[in-house]
């Protein structure tokens, strides 16, 4: 990082030079130039005047004619031999074709018809900055500006430090490695992205450790029940024995096949590799579909469609909110005596739904555990692997929402959920319907 920053900062300094010898040669190049083309205007008619005076007054007359030149100029005026003075072949080209021309301090015109050339000069100095006080000035400038550059990247180079140091820490096994504050100055966005980033990665690898070992303790009873029943096979005397040996072991078959896909959906809701798509949809048309996928598989229970919501329309991702009050539709029919109800209200920008059933219900001291995986009622004996409900929780965080549960007027238990509605943004991650589990 710190070579990062050296580079960078070199980067800085290397364009400030740049920009200081191009605005210097502009200087020189342009203004220079114009103050010589004024200076040769304004002077050229003194210099030509003076020439022709000279040549006027004759050989015989020149001290005298030199001398009255002088009295009336205000700087000295002399005639010199060509080769007193070294100009380039360009000005004294101009000097042949009869024109003015300045160089250095004094202005020069050829004297006709001979080798001598009038000077005037040195000429009075113009008021303003000199080329010295201008390099100078600029070259402040610019050690300033790469002074106050320093300074202002040092704290953006220390917290890139403290990102590259804790990067490294956490890539080394500490997860709880964090960027530390950085005291009254502000930090950098990326300062609480990468924190909001160390959180989830270290929660996301606590909660698969956590799986992986409620995982490892739910296999091993249908696996054990596999390896039991082939012992028995072997031993069977009849047909009769080794047939339900055998479906036993389909059982068992069964139910690890079930396990394998209800986890399959639980870790899908954390995939972050696609974004969700998010559209408009009915609320009641959700009910509805997850009420038409359960209620043929409990023809014994009335389902009661929500009323009245007909005009509620949230902005979700319709497959996992499907999924999600499927799993809790499908629960409340397995569990119900004879009655489920499905309920939808909004308000305050979010949306409410609401299953009931007439079953036994969940006893309070339950309701804190019943959404952690594998977690199930104890007595249960309904089919299902322990997964629905943490999967339903899990979803409904992914869509900004919450699930609770509460006891139903119908006697039963009322599972509540309750959402935004308009998902926006939708956060970045993949949910893939998959089949309802148990509680």
């Amino acid at each position: 990082m710190t070579r990062l920053f050296i580079q960078f900062y070199c980067g800085v300094l290397l364009i400030l030079f740049i920009a200081w010898v191009i605005q210097a040669y502009v200087f020189r190049g342009t203004t220079e130039a114009q103050n010589i083309s004024v200076i040769e205007t304004a002077l050229s008619g003194g210099a030509l005047l003076a020439r022709d005076e000279i040549a006027a007054g004759g050989i015989e007359n020149f001290d005298e004619t030199l001398a009255g030149i002088q009295a009336r100029f205000a700087y000295p005026v002399s005639v010199v031999e060509r080769s007193e003075r070294s100009l380039s072949e360009t000005l004294f080209q101009r000097l042949d074709e009869g024109e003015a021309v300045l160089a250095g301090e004094s202005i020069y015109v050829s004297l006709t018809g001979t080798s001598r050339l009038v000077e005037l000069g040195p000429l009075p100095r113009f008021v303003g900055p000199r080329r010295s006080d201008i390099l100078l000035g600029l070259t402040s400038v610019f050690l300033l500006v790469a002074l106050a550059i320093a300074i202002l990247l040092r704290p953006i180079a220390r917290q890139f430090r403290s990102v590259e140091r804790t990067a490294l820490a956490i890539a080394e096994g500490d997860f709880a490695a964090r960027i530390e504050g950085t005291g009254r100055r502000r930090s950098l966005p990326i300062v609480g992205a990468f924190n909001t980033m160390a959180d989830r990665v270290e929660s996301l690898l606590r909660s698969q450790k956590e799986l992986l070992q409620a995982v490892s303790h739910e296999f091993r009873t249908p696996l054990a029940r596999i390896k039991f029943a082939t012992e028995l096979v072997r031993s069977a005397d009849t047909d009769e024995k080794r047939n339900q040996r055998v479906d036993s072991i389909d059982d068992a078959t069964d139910k690890l096949d079930d396990l394998v896909a209800e986890l399959l959906n639980y870790t899908r809701t954390d995939e972050q590799s696609q974004v969700a798509p998010r559209e408009r949809v009915s609320a009641k048309g959700i009910a509805m579909d997850a009420i038409g996928q359960h209620a043929p598989l409990h023809p014994d229970i009335e389902f009661e469609p929500p009323a009245g919501a007909e005009e509620i329309d949230l902005v979700t991702y319709e497959a996992g909110l499907v999924r999600a009050l499927g799993n809790l539709v499908g629960n409340a029919g397995k569990y119900a005596q004879s009655k489920v109800r499905v309920t939808i209200s909004n308000g305050s920008n979010r949306v409410q739904f609401l299953v009931e059933d007439d079953g036994p219900g969940i006893p309070p001291a339950d309701r804190r555990f019943i959404f952690e995986p594998f977690h199930r009622l104890s007595g249960d004996s309904q089919p299902g692997t322990g997964l629905g409900l943490a999967l339903v929780r899990r979803i409904c965080r992914r869509l900004g929402g919450s699930v609770t549960v509460d006891d139903s007027p119908l006697g039963g238990a009322a599972f509540k959920i309750d959402l935004p509605q308009s998902l926006l943004p939708m956060p970045r991650h993949s949910m893939v319907p998959g089949r309802a589990a148990g509680r």
